[in-house]
């Protein structure tokens, strides 16, 4: 990773629990990344990626009033936006450690692989079209907070995320996670 300009960037993801053939998932229907790169390797996997600023607090080792600690009371915030405008606002206010990250990320994640053509009398028939679900490798969660939160996800003209804006939030989550997306499976192959 000594090219981060290339390798490293911003992601925002929304997940919505599902049950796919009587299996708990869930489903990405949405993401936002900053790095074309990302954008690429994504599509490629079944990840609706779209370019977007991603903006989150960040919390540093060395102590200072801009450091944001992992503590009690924290605040954190997050933001994406396209195109000039703000599609998702989120924030928590940190009140207590998760001592098991699996209570808060613990379902598969499917998505929708689906690459159109484009030649003339063939567009309704996608030569890619499937339910996939990522198979990972080296998952870490650590550090995970728990706490009250607000999400605002506005109507956006050109952008429908906010037909899935939450009636009411609960509790919100501040956590870190990696992982390597290794494997691909394929749930349901629709062109078939």
């Amino acid at each position: 990773m000594t090219d981060p300009a290339r390798y490293q960037y911003r992601e925002a993801f929304v997940l919505v629990e599902a049950v796919f053939d009587g299996v708990p998932v869930n489903y990405c229907p949405y993401i936002f990344v900053d790095n074309d790169a990302a954008i690429a390797r994504g599509w490629a996997q079944g990840f609706p990626k779209k370019l977007a600023s991603v903006y989150q607090t960040r919390s540093f080792s060395a102590p200072s009033l801009a450091a944001a600690p992992l503590a009690k009371g924290s605040r954190f915030g997050a933001s994406v936006s396209a195109h000039g405008e703000r599609l998702a606002t989120a924030r928590i206010q940190l009140e207590e450690p998760v001592a098991d990250p699996t209570t808060v990320f613990n379902r598969p994640t499917t998505m929708r692989r689906y690459f159109p053509q484009l030649a003339a009398g063939l567009q309704e028939k996608p030569p890619v079209d499937e339910l996939t679900m990522s198979l990972t490798d080296n998952l870490a969660i650590v550090d995970v907070w728990a706490g009250s939160a607000e999400l605002k996800i506005p109507e956006v003209a050109g952008e429908d995320m906010n037909l899935i804006a939450p009636v009411r939030v609960g509790r919100g989550y501040r956590l870190g996670m990696a992982y390597s997306v290794t494997d691909l499976r394929i749930l349901k192959n629709y062109v078939e």
